[in-house]
């Protein structure tokens, strides 16, 4: 027997077809499986790189938009693609729930167009990580858990760097959070861009083009997430003074995002950068010279509209007032003029102003404006009067040399680590220097300057607390006062300093101190250090 010709050549296709079909498959397959990624909450960031040799035009013009869904919760996520040099084009993801999500892309060009995938975000156990800073109230907050209230956080940014982008490499950056966060405790580091977006070589916002800078972005990549991993956030200032042509209409056209220059330098600022959690920005110093809230507004509403995920935006505000008039859509209010620092009752009056959006001090306080020691207790003055953020710094180049006395500051931020919770408020009434407690009076921060002793109130403490003394002029350390039932105390220090006396566990995330034996004025003396 033997097939009809027209059967053999039925079959011949027939088979043919099957074996396209099979690789058919297994392309697709392989393609998704090249899409999909596991990730954690938060962070890394999560990273697709496409290849699209065939694009002629300018590569910062092409859009290309990817949504992400997660859809156990409906949750949605769009952000765009960026150009990442030679035919590649990239976008980014940030986890802010765990589970599975999709994603889809959409673009004019075939190549970026049509590519879907998953990713499934576990939790994170790293403790140093955070999600994006946000707020509750007028305090700054950050989230942690994606199913909980925000949690409490005081950001202070230091000057860390020289204007030289010689001094921006990945080791470079890595020796500048070692000064300033792991020696000097701080949890935020200040970064003035300007010009550079554009032109990384640029003094101030001289531009040479309007094409984002390639070289400039992959260093803000690298201190954004460095300092992000070891439990800070950067601060960004978008412009510097215009009359200084360190604005970005000196490059760009009009200011508010109206020229196709500044648009392109939004959009890519949106894709490469908002996927990263532990940034904010300001629009910049000396801006009520040149700029108006009209600028502002369509700024911030058309940056906003292209980042996937939300970071803060603020500029400052030059008037004489407490109150910030400049640009009421701002995310947190960024105040100017207190050149030489702040009093206890200035930085209330700040804080008070608006209680539905976080404060700034703007000013930049180097030591040649407040000398070491003042800044010491301005940042506790920050503290205790309710929260208030600031920028700070020694002198050198670009204010960038460590503190001569690091050990200040990296115990203020020891003590707050685990104590800055949402509830905390004021209330003067407690003790003989500045108090603030929690509402439901579970815990107790007391501070007092030049002070032999510290009289406290815990009256209303609904059961026996620990309390910890600590000297806010030397290395972090406590001092075990024991716990305390409700009452009235006088604790005498040994010497005279700058004291703060903790009472209470803050929800548990400050261990409570072993009892050691009573000295004969019922305090004990026993060192704990951190």
């Amino acid at each position: 027997m033997y097939a009809k010709p027209g059967a053999s050549i039925t079959l011949k296709h027939f088979l043919a077809a099957l074996v396209l079909m099979a690789f058919t498959a297994m392309a697709n397959n392989t393609t998704a499986a090249v899409m999909d990624r596991t990730g954690t909450l938060w962070a890394p960031y999560i990273e697709w790189s496409l290849d699209n040799p065939s694009y002629t035009g300018n590569p910062f013009d092409l859009v290309a938009t990817v949504t992400f869904t997660h859809p156990a919760s409906g949750e949605t996520r769009i952000t765009e693609m960026f150009y990442a040099g030679g035919t590649t084009w990239k976008f980014r993801f940030a986890g802010t729930r765990t589970g599975t999500w999709t994603f889809s892309t959409t673009s004019s060009d075939p190549q970026l167009s049509g590519h879907t995938g998953t990713v499934t975000i576990n939790p994170n156990t790293d403790p140093n990580i955070n999600g994006f800073v946000t707020n509750n109230g007028n305090k700054w907050a950050r989230q942690k858990e994606e199913n909980s209230q925000p949690v409490g956080f005081l950001p202070q940014f230091r000057l860390a760097f020289t204007e030289k982008p010689a001094d921006w490499t990945p080791s470079n950056i890595n020796t500048e959070l070692q000064t300033h966060m792991s020696n000097e405790g701080f949890n935020g580091i200040f970064f003035f861009v300007g010009g550079r977006w554009v032109d990384l070589n640029s003094t101030g916002a001289v531009f040479t083009n309007n094409d984002p800078d390639l070289a400039m972005f992959q260093i803000l990549d690298d201190l954004i997430t460095k300092t992000h991993a070891a439990g800070g956030v950067v601060h960004f200032w978008y412009n510097g003074d215009c009359s200084r042509n360190q604005c970005v209409q000196a490059g760009f056209g009009s200011n508010g995002a109206r020229s196709a220059g500044e648009k392109r330098l939004l959009r890519y600022i949106a894709a490469r950068l908002s996927p990263l959690p532990g940034w904010i920005m300001g629009y910049g110093f000396d801006i009520v010279e040149d700029t108006t809230t009209t600028d502002l507004r369509g700024w911030g509403d058309f940056l906003r509209s292209k980042m996937g995920w939300k970071h803060l935006l603020g500029a400052r505000d030059q008037s004489s007032s407490y109150g910030y008039v400049f640009w009421p859509e701002a995310d947190w209010y960024s105040k100017g003029n207190f050149f030489n620092g702040a009093t206890y009752s200035d930085v209330i009056g700040v804080f008070d102003s608006d209680t539905s959006t976080p404060h700034s001090f703007d000013e930049r306080w180097w030591t040649s404006r407040i000398n070491e020691d003042s800044q010491r207790q301005q940042l506790w003055i920050n503290m205790m009067a309710g929260g208030v953020s600031a920028i700070w710094g020694a002198t050198g180049p670009w204010e960038a040399d460590p503190y001569v006395n690091p050990e200040w500051f990296k115990t203020y931020f020891s003590f707050w680590k685990n104590r800055t919770l949402n509830n905390l408020v004021r209330d003067n009434t407690l003790g003989s220097g500045y108090t603030v407690r929690t509402t439901d009076n579970t815990n107790f921060v007391f501070y007092a300057t030049n002070a032999a002793s510290i009289s406290y109130n815990i009256t209303s403490a609904p059961q026996n607390l620990p309390a910890v003394a600590v000297d806010t002029k030397k290395p972090y350390a406590e001092i075990n006062l024991g716990v305390k039932s409700a009452g009235n105390y006088t604790w005498t220090a040994p010497y005279t300093s700058d004291w703060v006396i903790s009472v209470g566990t803050f929800n548990g995330s400050v261990t409570a101190p072993t009892i050691p034996a009573q000295t004969p004025n019922g305090e004990s003396l026993q060192m704990i250090p951190k």
